[in-house]
C-alpha cells in the first residue's frame, strides 16, 4: 500500500509533462539538501522514457563534477528559482573543455541543455536537466517561458517533499524523537511507506536484502508494531510519513 505518491513518481509526471511542451532526449532530476557550505543531490533520476537513460552511477557522476565548477555552483546559490539554457549561462569552453562538459558531450552525447532549478524560502528544492542531441536543436525562447510559467506549480509540490521542509522536518523529528530511529532506520521506513519491498528497498540502497529485513524488525520493535502494515500505520498516525530518502 502506497500512502502517498513518491517524490520520484511526481518527477516522472513533471517530465512527461516538460516533454510535451519542450520535447527533450534525455531528463535528469536531483532532490537537492541544503547545508551551510554545501548542495548535496540526492534521490537522482533518469526520466525512464526518454532516448536516452543513463544510469545512476554516471547521473551521480555528474552532479559531483558539477559541484567542482565554481562557475555552476554560483547558480546554486539564487535565491530565486531559475530555467535556463546553459548555452546563455556559460561559455563555450566550460560547455566543452570542463569535466561536466565533456560528460554531456562525450558520454551522453548531447549538445543542447535547459536546467530548472526550484527554490523556496531561500531552499535549492532540487534541479531538472534536460538535454538534447545536436540534430534536436536548442531550447527554444518559447519552450523557456513555458517551462517559467510551469515552474512555481513545480516548486509548491516539490516543497512539500523536500527533506528540509516543515513537514519533512517535523516527520524526521518523531521518527527519531519519539521512536529513537536511526538515519537509516527513518530512509527504510519511508520506503516502507511507499510500499516497496525489502528487495526494492536494498536495490535503492545499494545494500543486503538481509540488511533490510534487520532494519525493518528494528523499526517495528521500536515502534511497537509487529509487521510493516503497523509500521505504516503508526506513520500515518503520528503523521511521520517521509516520502523522499
Amino acid at each position: 500500500m502506497i500512502m502517498m505518491a513518491s517524490v520520484d513518481e511526481f518527477r516522472e509526471t513533471v517530465f512527461e509533462v516538460i516533454s510535451e511542451m519542450a520535447p527533450f532526449d534525455c531528463g535528469i532530476s536531483y532532490v537537492v539538501k541544503n547545508d551551510q557550505n554545501e548542495k548535496h543531490c540526492l534521490e537522482p533520476i533518469a526520466y525512464t522514457k526518454a532516448a536516452v537513460v543513463p544510469d545512476r552511477i554516471l547521473i551521480e557522476r555528474a552532479a559531483e563534477l558539477a559541484h567542482k565548477s565554481s562557475v555552476y555552483c554560483a547558480l546554486e546559490w539564487q535565491k530565486k528559482s531559475i530555467v535556463f539554457r546553459d548555452s546563455d549561462m556559460f561559455n563555450d569552453t566550460f560547455l566543452s573543455q570542463t569535466d561536466i562538459g565533456r560528460l554531456v558531450h562525450d558520454e551522453l552525447g548531447m549538445s543542447y541543455a535547459c536546467k530548472i532549478f526550484m527554490v523556496h524560502k531561500g531552499l535549492l528544492l532540487g534541479k531538472f536537466w534536460l538535454l538534447r542531441r545536436k540534430e534536436s536543436g536548442n531550447f527554444t525562447d518559447k519552450e523557456l517561458f513555458c517551462m517559467r510559467l510551469l515552474e512555481p506549480m513545480i516548486m509548491r509540490r516539490m516543497y512539500e517533499f523536500h527533506p528540509q521542509s516543515e513537514r519533512g522536518a517535523y516527520a524526521r523529528r518523531v521518527l527519531r524523537e519519539r521512536f529513537g530511529l536511526t538515519e537509516r532506520e527513518r530512509e527504510i521506513t519511508a520506503l516502507i511507506c511507499r510500499g516497496m519491498s525489502n528487495r526494492q528497498i536494498a536495490d535503492k540502497l545499494i545494500c543486503a536484502e538481509a540488511t533490510v529485513k534487520k532494519h525493518v524488525s528494528a523499526i517495528a520493535k521500536k515502534m511497537g508494531e509487529s509487521n510493516r502494515s503497523g509500521i505504516i500505520h503508526r506513520c500515518v498516525m503520528e503523521k511521520a510519513v517521509l516520502n523522499y530518502v
